[in-house]
């Protein structure tokens, strides 16, 4: 079974591929000098940016001091992770540690776990993993991974409040208010939102984590997708969803160049005032403060994605997780890290130390929470999964959505063509997988 099947790539994720092999070249260079140069065991974690925090760096750091074990972490840029994730896996160079975000179907049907993971079935910590999460890391009744995330709530639109209360605006409940609220904020000056178009992996969200509203008011609308009985393209809500967010943007919400914002530069928009919302997990303006005690941010309000007056807040039950490689060169070191950091101690102290979090994966000392994050939740529906964890063959075409989302907002193609071509890459992935529900099924092309 192929890790991450192949699908054909744009002509711009090509080049990046290249470079990518050639980083990957040095990179598995500096690892086996490293071995060769008696330096001691070591075990290599590759990740996507983003799903390393800081405190994991520092239990990494006391890991060493305790057993003499150095973890050394190689990050990728997001778009580009999903290509080098399988280019290592398949080249027999020999990472120890790799992190995925995983959904139910991940192992057995992207990843054949027998072949490419170290079974953590026995391992004392996989008795303490919450249930809910069991399905992320499982196949065929035996435990492959280790998630230890921070966050089972999805992502929200968070607002500077002082923005609003110096231009008398409430918190939007509906698409219309949503609007009419960017238009007062634009007439003074201040970009009403700011999306990170650079970090373009963030921008398709603002569709993709509106799933469990689309289950909610159609309850069955996943079962029919993952059943090739429902398609994208014809699902109108999907298109009149897309076609929203394309008005927002054509009328200037974003900001005139949105294409080149970073998601690290949304925390200084907000602070400054220079823009009043964005589009973030709930714990935002607390990793906010943790930087920037003096922003105010303790006082920064939230609202659920706003298209189709959407009131929903989703649930994530996919996540980045941690998976021994079964070709490690030092398997018994894996397993000393994960008993390391699924310790009791060092959960609490992730618990306490994650930026923006709201629970982990573990029982743990329950994670600080604002007022603001408090009266938010005491305030909002959550429920239902997004599309990433609720329907097959998304997650694993993520790199491709988020190209393809990015070619939409240009204006270079439709949400009907966006849409169509979700489903094309959909039935390709299940036909690579075995899947009965597309036997019939005959591969069609996965460009726009």
């Amino acid at each position: 079974m192929l890790v991450l099947k192949r699908r054909p790539l744009h002509a711009p994720l090509r080049l990046i591929f290249l470079v990518l092999l050639a980083v990957l070249m040095v990179g598995c260079d500096e690892i086996k000098q490293a071995r060769a140069s008696g330096q001691g065991r070591t075990i290599q974690v590759i990740a996507s940016d983003g799903w390393i925090y800081d405190v994991i760096g520092e239990n990494a750091k006391q890991f060493e001091k305790e057993t003499g074990i150095k973890v050394v972490f190689s990050n990728y840029a997001p778009h580009v992770y999903f290509r080098a994730l399988e280019t290592i896996l398949n080249s027999g160079e020999a990472t120890d540690v790799f992190l995925m975000q995983s959904t139910r179907w991940y192992l057995g049907g992207e990843l054949d776990p027998q072949k490419y993971c170290i079974d953590l079935t026995g391992e004392e910590w996989a008795q303490r993993l919450k249930s809910d999460w069991l399905p992320t890391v499982s196949h065929n009744g035996r435990l492959y991974g280790l998630v230890i995330w921070d966050d089972s709530t999805g992502w929200v639109y968070t607002y500077n409040d002082k923005v609003f209360k110096r231009l008398g605006l409430s918190v939007p409940k509906t698409t219309q208010e949503f609007f009419d609220v960017c238009e007062k904020i634009k007439a003074a000056g201040i970009t009403p939102v700011y999306e990170p178009g650079a970090s373009r992996w963030h921008s398709s969200l603002t569709f993709f984590e509106m799933g469990s509203t689309f289950e909610e008011r159609d309850p069955g609308l996943y079962k029919r997708l993952n059943s090739n009985t429902e398609t994208f393209a014809g699902y109108k809500p999907f298109r009149l969803a897309l076609e929203q967010i394309l008005r927002a943007m054509h009328r200037g919400y974003f900001g005139d160049n949105f294409m080149a914002n970073t998601i690290e530069g949304a925390k200084t928009a907000l602070i400054s005032g220079s823009a009043a919302m964005t589009l973030n997990k709930v714990g935002f303006s607390r990793s906010v403060l943790k930087a920037n005690p003096d922003s105010g941010a303790e006082s920064w309000g939230m609202f659920p994605i706003p298209w189709l007056d959407n009131r929903t807040v989703s649930i994530e039950k996919s996540a980045p997780t941690w998976f021994g490689n079964s070709k490690s060169r030092d398997p018994d070191a894996v397993l000393q890290f994960f008993r390391f950091m699924t310790r009791q101690d060092n959960l609490d102290r992730y618990a306490a130390e994650q930026p923006e979090g709201t629970s982990l994966s573990f029982p743990t000392k329950t994670v600080p929470l604002q007022a603001n994050e408090k009266a938010f939740f005491d305030s909002t529906h959550v429920g239902g999964e997004p599309f990433q964890g609720g329907v097959k063959y998304i997650m694993g075409q993520w790199m491709e959505i988020e190209a393809d989302f990015e070619q939409m907002l240009a204006g270079a193609t439709t949400p009907e063509q966006f849409l169509a071509v979700v489903d094309a890459r959909r039935a390709n992935m299940a036909a690579a997988a075995g899947d009965p529900a597309w036997a019939t099924v005959k591969p069609a092309s996965s460009n726009p």
